[in-house]
């Protein structure tokens, strides 16, 4: 058999010109065929997705955490890059703690895992923020899809310290703790009083914090915001770390009253009680904290026994007991008046600084 005949059929059976058209058309098909199959393979490896990440940078030196500011990108390749979208800093010890949101452009792998740099994006893992001006490494702790900022809020606090005279004096409300260029914490009130000591008083300073919100609560300076952790307060005139006493609030409890007491000084030295006298206030940052409305001296007694057992009271040669009457700055709470943060109530002793002289009484009555 001719493998084409005289009528131009191809093993006698097919039209050599219709056995053509048909090859043709199969190759043209089997071509796009392959052609859909590659772009479909090239767009699914070329998908991105982005995810937002936060890097606890942990402490960094303070030349490097100036230098970490949001906006900063990175782009390791063409696909992929990163970007700093919410920066927060707290001082250490060495330098600056430091935590960073960034805004990742990822490869998708399968339906909802991004990789970048080749691994996925998951907590616990370390990344590597290096631009021409800084290179700083961290770790993952949180992913999600639409979070830019970092869990940063206010949180009052009121802080209980002891400072010089002269400091006390400096510290202002509206002043602000300030790190990096970054404001961390504002002063929203002050109240102080004399301790004793010379020199030296213990202010209450309420102060508005921005703390970072981490798994187990707020957070600042490392430190958890709870009641009897204490917490730095620094500007460029002072700076000192504060006991926290209150949470959730910038001023002492219960509201400010002023009550006149009677207080008693038995068996004082002559020179003390001539010190005392009506006027005498004591005063702290331009507040009158006390102030003595009467003073009555009279002799202390004292306890005599004869040879024949028989007792005596007698004036005491020397020594004198003193009456003050004086009027006190103090706070009303639900759980009674406080004066200088103690309870007062009758028979509490409390101490009075009028600067020249300093006295211990024992309180006989509040009106």
């Amino acid at each position: 058999m001719n493998l084409i005949d005289d009528n131009g059929n191809l093993f006698g059976l097919v039209n050599l010109v219709d056995a053509l058209v048909v090859l043709v058309a199969l190759a043209v098909v089997v071509a796009g065929v392959a052609f859909v199959l590659s772009s479909g393979s090239d767009d699914t490896a070329s998908a991105t997705a982005t995810r937002y990440a936060t890097l606890d940078l942990g402490t960094q030196p303070a030349y490097v955490a100036t230098l970490i500011t949001e906006g900063d990108t990175i782009r390791p390749d063409d696909a992929e890059n990163l970007t700093i979208t919410d920066v927060y800093a707290t001082a250490a010890d060495d330098g600056r703690h430091l935590y960073a949101r960034v805004r990742i452009n990822g490869t998708l792998d399968g339906e909802d895992t991004v990789t970048y740099g080749g691994d996925p994006l998951r907590v616990g893992r370390d990344l590597d923020l290096t631009t021409p001006d800084y290179a700083a490494g961290g770790t993952i702790t949180a992913v999600d899809a639409a979070t830019p900022d970092l869990p940063v809020g206010e949180t009052d606090v009121l802080l209980r310290t002891t400072v010089s005279a002269a400091n006390v004096d400096a510290i202002r409300r509206g002043d602000e703790y300030r790190i990096d260029g970054r404001t961390v914490g504002t002063v929203r009130s002050v109240e102080a009083y004399r301790t004793g000591e010379p020199g030296r008083v213990t202010a209450h300073v309420g102060v508005t914090y921005r703390t970072y919100r981490a798994s187990d609560g707020q957070r600042f300076a490392g430190a958890p915001v709870r009641e009897g952790v204490s917490l730095p307060l620094e500007t460029d005139a002072y700076a000192f770390e504060g006991e926290v006493v209150r949470v959730g609030a910038t001023e002492p409890r219960g509201e400010r009253a002023t009550r006149t007491v009677r207080l008693e000084i038995e068996n004082a030295d002559p020179d003390l009680a001539d010190g005392l006298r009506s006027g005498l206030a004591e005063r702290v940052r331009d507040e009158t904290v006390a102030e003595l409305t009467s003073v009555a001296v009279e002799p202390a007694t004292m306890v005599l026994t004869s040879q024949d057992g028989d007792v005596y009271r007698r004036d005491h040669p020397v020594e004198e007991d003193v009456t003050l009457t004086a009027d006190l700055r103090v706070r009303e709470t639900n759980a009674g008046l406080r004066f200088k943060g103690e309870t007062l109530r009758q028979g509490r002793t409390i101490a009075l600084d009028f600067g020249t002289v300093t006295v211990e009484a024992t309180v006989v009555e509040v009106r």
